[in-house]
């Protein structure tokens, strides 16, 4: 029994002891790793590192400006478990010192001076990516996009109607590397400024030419439908009034059945024209079709017949 005892009270005694015993880390000391000791880094968000302590809990960063001794305002003062910690800071002069902790004990302060300065993108222009340079499409709502600028906060985009000496039509400042705009019928031109909170970059441009409308649906004329002709030449004409926009151009397509499967051939037509000469002997189907730069198409005109015997 009092072998029992005993054997309960040591063991009491050596957790006793466990429970009690901190390390030490009062001489230990703080290796700061970056920013480096009066290093100079750019506004934004700054990450302080430093080395590990063996056996500390938790470590205390403080973040003065312009120093400690002489210390305007302390920025951060925050208690963390592990050896980095982020913050963003504005341009200035600062100190920011780092000192471990566990529950009984703490090291020194270790410090170093830091400068904060100001981005510098007053030359920095936005790659412009998509759409491409003098586009002509027919899709009205577009993706602007660009490439981002090391230290822009924003980008400023404007599109002016044709050019930036017409009409703005969309001035806003957006946080992305990309805006969608909803665009009407016309020429623009569209430019993006990257931009910081104390400086502007320059502007880069494009141009994009909208389209959405198709052309309209020609009307044949010559020859007139069911016509026969000995001559083995045709003098195929048509009319359709131009809309208002990218160019436009008529294709005609003439085949031999009235399935209008066997295309016999098609060409684009001059001024609302086209001869064909040295035509076999056959019947023939043929319509026309509208096109634009903006890959418009109209509808196929009424198919007409002429018949070369």
């Amino acid at each position: 029994m009092k072998k029992i005892i005993l054997f309960g009270l040591t063991v009491l005694f050596l957790v006793a002891c466990e429970a009690v015993f901190v390390e030490d880390i009062s001489n230990n000391y703080v290796t700061l790793t970056a920013p480096s000791n009066n290093a100079s880094v750019k506004t934004g968000t700054i990450s302080f590192l430093w080395e590990p302590v063996n056996e500390a809990n938790n470590y205390q960063l403080q973040v003065a400006t312009p120093s400690f001794t002489n210390a305007s305002q302390v920025v951060l003062d925050t208690t963390v478990t592990t050896n980095t910690f982020a913050h963003k800071l504005d341009a200035g002069e600062y100190e920011w010192r780092v000192k471990a902790k566990n529950s009984d004990y703490e090291t020194a302060f270790e410090m170093h001076a830091l400068m904060v300065t100001d981005s510098d993108i007053a030359n920095a222009e936005a790659e412009l990516l998509l759409p491409s340079d003098n586009e002509i499409t027919n899709v009205v709502s577009q993706k602007l996009t660009w490439s981002a600028v090391p230290d822009a906060t924003e980008y400023r985009v404007q599109i002016y109607t044709p050019d930036v000496q017409g009409t703005l039509v969309k001035d806003v400042t957006v946080s992305e590397t990309e805006y969608i705009y909803e665009f009407s019928d016309g020429e623009f031109t569209w430019q993006v400024r990257p931009q910081s909170d104390t400086q502007n970059g320059k502007y880069t441009s494009r141009k994009i030419t909208i389209d959405s409308k198709k052309p309209n649906t020609p009307e044949n004329t010559a020859p007139e439908n069911n016509h026969t002709q000995t001559t083995t030449t045709i003098d195929f004409s048509w009319t359709r009034t131009d809309v208002a926009g990218t160019v436009e151009v008529d294709s005609i397509y003439v085949f031999t059945d009235v399935n209008l499967t066997q295309l016999s051939f098609k060409a684009e037509g001059t001024n609302k024209t086209y001869k064909k000469e040295d035509l076999e002997a056959s019947t023939y189907y043929w319509y026309v079709k509208a096109f634009d730069k903006a890959n418009n198409e109209s509808d196929n005109s009424t198919t007409f017949l002429v018949t070369v015997n």
